[in-house]
């Protein structure tokens, strides 16, 4: 799973002619659900728009059916529906959302993986030089130092 708690959703989802027309279907809200929901289980993969169970097991209809606590039949429509409307597609029995990168900031993931790369790569340097008694010289974000005075030392 991943460390990433976000996927994107635009303000015009709604606009969208697919989303317009499986909203106008008998339980269409009911679908749309089950659309957030599916791409929500592949932000929490994290896994290119494969939903999967780890990296060996695709989810089944039957799990989705019990993962997102909707009827089978309700299940099977709303993936019968994506996959006519090229929203989701089926590739060696697993699903799949084509344009993942449409939900998710592909760019934006590679940023925070560098940033945390980093962060932990101080922060073991931090620890190593604890245990071997090294005084630390830390980086400072602070660009100037104020002098206190009455006017903007009182809070």
């Amino acid at each position: 799973m991943s460390d990433v708690r976000w996927i994107k959703i635009t303000t015009d989802i709604f606009d969208d002619e697919k989303i317009q027309l499986i909203e106008s279907m008998p339980e269409g809200d009911t679908l749309i659900v089950i659309w957030f929901k599916l791409l929500v289980l592949a932000g929490k993969q994290n896994y290119s728009g494969v939903l999967a169970l780890g990296d060996k097991i695709f989810y089944t209809e039957e799990m989705l059916t019990t993962v997102f606590r909707r009827k089978a039949t309700t299940v099977k429509l709303a993936l019968k529906t994506f996959e006519q409307f090229s929203m989701i597609a089926f590739v060696d029995g697993a699903v799949t959302i084509p344009n993942w990168e449409k939900h998710q900031n592909i760019d934006g993931l590679e940023k925070i993986r560098q940033q945390t790369r980093k962060r932990v790569a101080r922060h073991r340097q931090k620890q190593k030089a604890l245990v071997a008694g090294q005084e630390l010289k830390l980086e400072c974000n602070v660009t100037e130092a104020l002098p206190v005075t009455d006017s903007n030392g009182q809070v």
